[in-house]
């Protein structure tokens, strides 16, 4: 059944007034020990690491191997007290509430030294107390104590252990994250340090009011003919006793043409017992008033404001407001009969796994997304990052990133830049290649959280579908953690968990979207199964994850079939700039250095990242240039290999409709090797580059068969067919620049689709394949495609490379784009082919294009940045590499 969905983005919430908490003039926090023998100043929001460090009791916990050294913080018990003033107007009021809108992990509150207010135990959850009766006039405390959470994990572990016992030794971690709901990768993981931090991570204020605020809203939307009836459901919040409230709840939408749509509705109904009470309201909105969200590289991204105002009869001075933006789309996730669309085949087995977009079924392009930095706090506050992040995924066509369930329920701004970017959302519940444990006081804190969460996330537009847990229905399938003994158990408690806990919250509070189970799983199949399939990898369901090390990466026949691919991806090295934060010791610039040891923290990862190396590159250990070249080479080898991946699940929608690339990972919160596209500190990487043109949104791809044959598929992500168009297909050898074969074919594609050009005659059996490579291009009025390359041996292999005289110049006319970034032309002359040609400089900015086959005499690649340099400047401060023999 088809589901219509309006999604929201939360602005700003308004309420009758708050007393601000946090660090301000007003109120002066200070953290201390459990010894008091450590003691200073505190940022709120905010974390203990980060504190530690302002105060210079720490240093960079990025550098060297501080993440170990400085592990005696997740140990110790540290507290925080702040002093705040209030006034006798401010205790008139009838509701007074302490809210703690999050809190890393778990400890106790209380007011004034001895007034015990609450405890937590869980930093995804909003924590509300009713103060009203404990504040005095003048002068209050406040004092927030944190158990260590190292020790609260061992403490439950020992009451009701769950699988695993602790993450694998190389990641230098700590052990039982699974029994807290914390994030789980401050425990460690094999792309980040452990650093298992405590702080009031989010904002913390006092709120008084006589009435009620509106607390949450959902949107819940159906088309009906030429009209969206859009359901709001406001969840007001009062004190936690039952009580009346009255008043008028009105809400106004601004739509096209500066029209506003206006509604209300009288309340009189008592709250229930916890102070609450949900109020309904629908508007009717004419299709031709709003116009269409889109995902990125689909269409434009419209958003309406819509205010929700509630006056209370009994503070009709106050009244509280909440404003959203509003997205107008119909987002499906489509599981149906496979062969309806590919026949009775081996393909044509079991079910679809496609997201079908205001009734487009669309190729989702995409990454995944860890959390910005590994200290919570700074993943809230740092607002710049979260940008630069999102605008790159946005600048090389990605229209989905999955947040991967290890991490955080990342922060209202996050989701208000993907409503404003299109970039759709695959939402993992914080569940992580772990069992869990199910005890009442577990499941009770993860309702809340449940709730918390689908009720602050549901209105966006970018949120496309929600994930009980990463990996954790494969892992107990698998046998990962030896569970098989215990198999009986933890699948009992697993259903507990996602089916009897978890599934119910999300559907009730958003019907409108699908809930999956876990991820990966096959969807629909795995849920016939009762939850835990004999093969939750079968190609014919849902989602995988796909890692493969010993492999030919840089051949498509390599990867499995897949109706979506959520994750799958390979290890590189940071460039040795970014490694230079961390470390300036030379003896650390080497694979085998105590350095490098410490910063790999995938099982044999550098093993696999050389192996890689060398089966495709020449690369010897006595290259008085090696670490040089081998963080270089990881690098190609890495782009290559999610190229190659990814082109052949765009390929297969052709086949198989596989619809969904979602490569690991599109981020990093450290520097180290990892499988990010995109360095710690918002370096692009090759694969980064690369992805811009694997994610073209039309692209000419080559599949190299056995024997000499190449087959050409021509891939349209648009919604027009592509017609009268040629490919041209060069065939270059490494001696020289500019061809030596040229060939073209006519080429066609129907809307959204991968089609294989059966009359393009593509095959190398007249050439010595180690002489040559294959270059495709396409001509099509109002069409561009990315050049696209075959290089039909391994580069170690090929004959005739050369050494090349590079010649690189900065043009002296300077560009604005779009009001926005400075443009310089990069000019590159070169006498011979340079294969991956890399442009580097120390100037804030980047390439437009890089890692480049350079295959003509002449070529201009576009340097951005916001501040203005000479560019005689630029021109001297740029660098290069390149793949040699």
């Amino acid at each position: 059944m088809k589901t219509f969905v309006l999604l929201c983005s939360v602005i700003s919430i308004v309420s009758p007034k708050i007393i601000d908490l946090s660090s301000s003039k007003n109120v002066s926090w200070s953290f201390v020990n459990n010894n008091r023998t450590i003691t200073g100043k505190a940022t709120v929001p905010g974390g203990i690491y980060s504190d530690l460090h302002s105060a210079g009791i720490i240093g960079d916990i990025l550098s060297e191997d501080n993440d170990v050294r400085t592990r005696w913080v997740a140990y110790d018990v540290w507290s925080y007290t702040a002093k705040f003033n209030i006034s006798s107007k401010d205790l008139q009021a009838k509701v007074i509430h302490l809210v703690f809108e999050g809190l890393d992990t778990s400890g106790f509150i209380t007011l004034n030294k001895h007034i015990p207010i609450g405890s937590f135990n869980n930093m995804f959850v909003r924590y509300v107390f009713d103060i009203k009766d404990k504040l005095q006039e003048g002068e209050n405390e406040l004092y927030v104590s944190f158990l260590s959470p190292v020790v609260a994990a061992l403490i439950r572990s020992n009451k009701v252990f769950a699988a695993p016992d602790c993450v694998p030794a190389v990641y230098n971690g700590e052990c039982h994250a699974n029994q807290l709901r914390k994030m789980q990768a401050s425990f460690g993981w094999d792309w980040g340090p452990a650093f298992p931090s405590v702080g009031i991570w989010r904002p913390v204020y006092i709120e008084l009011y006589n009435g009620a605020i509106i607390r949450s809203v959902t949107t819940h939307i159906t088309k009906v003919g030429s009209k969206w009836d859009l359901r709001l459901k406001v969840y007001l919040e009062s004190s936690q006793n039952r009580t009346l409230l009255a008043g008028v709840l009105s809400a106004s939408l601004q739509v096209e043409g500066k029209q506003t749509l206006r509604k209300w509705t009288q309340v009189n109904a008592t709250t229930a017992a916890d102070g609450t009470l949900v109020v309904e309201l629908s508007l009717n909105v004419s299709d031709n008033v709003v116009r269409l969200w889109w995902p990125n590289g689909y269409g434009e991204q419209p958003l309406y404001k819509l205010k929700l105002q509630f006056t209370s009869d009994s503070d009709m001075d106050n009244p509280s407001y909440k404003t959203i933006n509003v997205g107008f789309r119909t987002v499906e996730l489509v599981e149906s009969d496979a062969s309806e669309i590919l026949g009775n085949g081996t393909a044509g087995r079991g079910l679809t796994f496609y997201f079908k977009v205001n009734d487009h079924p669309l190729f989702m392009k995409g990454s995944n997304w860890i959390p910005s930095n590994i200290l919570p706090e700074l993943g809230e506050s740092q607002k710049n990052v979260v940008d630069n992040l999102l605008k790159a995924a946005r600048d090389v066509n990605m229209a989905m990133l999955r947040v991967w369930g290890g991490g955080v329920y990342e922060s209202d701004y996050f989701y208000d830049k993907c409503d404003e970017l299109g970039i759709l959302i695959w939402q993992d519940f914080l569940f992580a290649c772990s069992m869990y444990p199910t005890d009442n006081y577990f499941i009770s804190s993860v309702r809340e959280e449940i709730e918390q969460n689908v009720l602050r996330l549901q209105h966006h537009p970018s949120i496309a579908v929600w994930a009980g847990n990463n990996e954790n229905e494969v892992a107990l399938r698998g046998n990962w953690y030896d569970t098989y003994p215990l198999f009986d158990k933890y699948k009992t408690e697993y259903i507990k968990l996602y089916v009897d806990t978890i599934k119910p919250i999300v559907e009730d509070l958003d019907p409108g979207r699908r809930y999956l189970v876990s991820s990966p799983s096959n969807g629909r199949e795995s849920e016939r199964e009762n939850y835990i399939a004999t093969n939750p990898y079968d190609p014919h369901y849902g989602d995988t994850h796909y890692y493969n090390y010993f492999a030919d990466n840089w051949d498509m026949d390599t990867y499995p079939k897949t109706r979506f691919a959520s994750e799958y991806g390979f290890q590189s090295m940071p460039s040795l700039k970014t490694m230079r934060t961390a470390t300036n010791k030379d003896e650390d610039f080497h694979v085998r250095s105590k350095y490098s040891e410490h910063r790999q923290h995938s099982p044999n990862g550098y093993s696999y990242i050389e192996a890689q190396i060398t089966r495709r590159m020449k690369l010897k250990e006595d290259d008085p240039k090696y670490f040089e070249k081998f963080v270089f080479y990881s690098q190609i080898s890495q782009a290559m290999a999610i190229k190659t991946e990814t082109e052949l699940y765009r390929q297969d929608q052709a086949n198989w409709y596989t619809m969904g690339a979602l490569y690991w990972q599109l981020n990093d919160v450290w520097q180290a090797p990892s499988w990010s596209g995109i360095e710690y500190g918002g370096k692009w990487k090759m694969l980064h580059y690369f992805a811009k043109s694997f994610f073209a949104p039309v692209l000419v791809s080559p599949r190299l068969c056995s024997g000499d044959d190449i087959e050409v598929y021509l891939i349209n992500d648009r919604f027009v067919p592509i017609t009268d168009a040629w490919i041209t297909v060069d065939i270059y050898n490494w001696k020289s620049v500019g061809p030596i074969s040229t060939r073209q074919f006519p080429a066609q594609a129907n809307p959204l689709s991968s089609k294989l050009q059966e009359n393009a005659d593509v095959h190398l059996r007249d050439y010595n394949k180690e002489e040559v490579f294959v270059r495709f291009t396409l001509q099509a009025q109002g069409v561009k495609s990315p050049p696209n390359y075959i290089f039909p041996v391994a580069l170690k292999s090929v004959v005739g490379l050369q050494t090349p005289n590079i010649q690189i110049l900065v043009s002296n006319l300077v560009t604005r784009r779009n009001h926005d970034r400075l443009e310089y032309a990069v000019n590159i002359r070169v006498d011979t082919v340079v294969p991956f040609l890399w442009l580097d400089t120390d100037i804030e900015g980047r390439f437009e294009e890089n890692g480049l086959i350079v295959t003509e005499p002449q070529s201009v690649v576009k340097f951005l940045c916001n501040k203005h340099v000479s560019p005689r400047v630029l021109q001297k401060s740029i660098t290069h590499q390149y793949y040699v023999n």
